[in-house]
């Protein structure tokens, strides 16, 4: 398994736990920072557009404003 393919499938379980409780996952930049630490591959920007993706595809809500 890729880096890559590593950070998808934590990116899915992340917005599964989200599904279920997304009261207590919505800030977005801060996840960022959080899978960032771990996948240093890529950048937060690029984290935080995946994790949007991943939360707008679900329907969650999410604060990609918010203060990192």
């Amino acid at each position: 398994m890729t880096e890559s393919d590593a950070l998808r499938e934590e990116i899915y379980r992340l917005a599964a736990a989200a599904e279920a409780a997304p009261e207590t996952t919505s800030n977005l930049k801060s996840l960022a920072v959080q899978l960032w630490a771990n996948f240093d591959e890529s950048t937060v920007e690029d984290l935080q557009e995946i994790l949007s993706h991943e939360w707008r595809t679900r329907g969650l809500p999410f604060n990609d404003n918010a203060e990192i």
